[in-house]
């Protein structure tokens, strides 16, 4: 059975965790500064800002969890391939052991 690397999935979900508040912070960021420049401190672009940032953090842990997903069918089509080669080298060497 083949193992996932458990610090390449760590660094996985610490990544999507830092990726999920910056987007949020970066919109919040984003839209209070159009609202400095533009809007004089009302909090619309702020607002609009933040939505963007929530929308864009959870295209980011739905991508990751896409990334995550194709990995592990990979995963499972390797062990497939192993397990099924292992059934023809014993069956080959059953053949070759019969009298």
């Amino acid at each position: 059975m083949k193992r996932t690397d458990k610090w390449r999935d760590l660094g996985d979900v610490g990544a999507v965790g830092i990726e999920f508040v910056l987007c949020i912070l970066f919109g919040f960021w984003v839209g209070r500064k159009i609202d400095q420049k533009w809007f004089g401190e009302r909090g619309t672009a702020t607002l609009i800002g933040t939505f963007f940032g929530i929308a864009a953090a959870f295209k980011a842990i739905w991508d990751a969890a896409k990334r995550a997903r194709l990995r592990l069918e990979e995963l499972e089509r390797e062990e497939k391939a192993e397990a099924a080669a292992k059934r023809e080298r014993n069956l080959h060497r059953d053949e070759d052991e019969r009298p």
